[in-house]
């Protein structure tokens, strides 16, 4: 598998370092709005986020398009602790590598997107921002 199969124009995802928002922890969701094996969303937040709850209970949280072709993972299927692109399948872990394609044997090595830090308290998911 080449690395020609990473989508070179994605919808836009906004960049965090252009972001109005201070640095530090962001309010992003409440921790009921998110069950486990659900994923939301999240658009208030200096760039567009999927956060999903994997079977651990645990919340995760990665830019929003699949670096393939764009789709929002939003849209798709959490698998265990990680999500699947709604267009073909790609699985994304919490460290925002791409661990699993169902027809390819190779990963490519630009199958990365960037993840985020999510702590959950008080019934609050919240996401750390730290521009660069």
């Amino acid at each position: 598998m080449s690395d020609k199969l990473i989508s070179t124009e994605l919808p836009v995802q906004k960049n965090p370092n252009e972001s109005s928002l201070e640095d530090g922890w962001h309010k992003v969701a409440t921790s009921d709005a998110i069950k486990n094996g659900e994923a939301l969303q999240v658009d208030n937040f200096a760039t567009q986020l999927v956060v999903w709850r994997g079977e651990d209970g645990k919340v995760r949280a990665l830019d929003l398009y699949c670096k393939h072709m764009g789709a929002a993972l939003s849209c798709g299927v959490v698998d265990g602790n990680g999500i699947r692109c709604p267009f073909h399948a790609w699985k994304w872990n919490e460290e925002g590598n791409c661990d699993d394609i169902p027809y390819a044997k190779k990963i490519p090595t630009k199958a990365v997107t960037r993840s985020w830090q999510v702590k959950e308290e008080s019934n609050d998911i919240m996401v750390m921002l730290q521009k660069a």
